[in-house]
């Protein structure tokens, strides 16, 4: 902490010492404030719901876990049910944070008697579809850009992607989503990014984009 010194008043010969901020301690003292505003209204808004529902990477130490495991404190003592898969990465910090969460494991998905690439698309298309039914909240984490091929849909279709997949179908079936991402710019098709929103940055330093819902219009012919 720096020292500024002023002149005493009737005398300039003799100077006082006081302390004051400089910028840096300033701007880190703004920030903190603001960090805690962030978590306490993101908090708020999740506890909203009764259900909230996660996917994500399986790369334990990719920026998409280190993101959730930034965020999960946001979700301290909630009270509401909890949902996720059973790989490793981002699930596994959920499980970890929540033991008594209801975990869907692939294998209970099998495709011809055993686990399948379709397995896994069946298992996130369950979670999501559950999520929804209840009026809850999918929370996701992806690892990088969304593919070109992903489509809001009443059906799963990640092209690849798991995580990306279950934030399309979510937005498909009327579900809130809260994306988290490392940077400002949302990562998606612009069919799939006019459905979000720009709502503020996450406790990680990413971004959060919330869904505004908007259910695929089925065809009556």
């Amino acid at each position: 902490m720096s020292i500024c010194k002023t002149p005493n008043k009737g005398n300039t010969k003799r100077l006082k010492s006081r302390p004051c901020f400089g910028g840096l301690q300033l701007l880190l003292i703004i920030s903190i404030h603001f960090l805690f505003f962030i978590m306490v209204s993101v908090s708020s808004f999740v506890r909203s719901f009764g259900c909230v529902a996660f996917s994500g990477s399986r790369h334990l130490g990719s920026s998409a876990s280190v993101s959730c495991r930034a965020f999960l404190p946001v979700l301290g003592g909630f009270s509401g049910s909890v949902s996720v898969g059973c790989a490793s990465g981002v699930d596994s910090l959920v499980r970890s944070a929540f033991p008594s969460a209801s975990v869907f494991s692939v294998s209970s998905f099998l495709v011809g008697g055993r686990v399948s690439r379709a397995s896994f698309a069946k298992r996130s298309a369950a979670l999501v579809q559950s999520c929804a039914a209840s009026g809850g909240l999918l929370v996701a984490f992806p690892l990088g850009a969304c593919p070109a091929a992903v489509r809001v849909s009443s059906t799963f279709g990640g092209s690849g992607s798991g995580t990306w997949g279950s934030v399309a179908l979510a937005v498909g079936l009327g579900c809130s989503v809260l994306v988290v991402v490392p940077s400002g710019a949302f990562p998606a098709p612009p069919a799939l990014a006019s459905c979000f929103r720009f709502v503020g940055v996450a406790p990680c330093g990413g971004a959060l984009w919330l869904s505004v819902p908007a259910p695929v219009q089925l065809s009556l012919f």
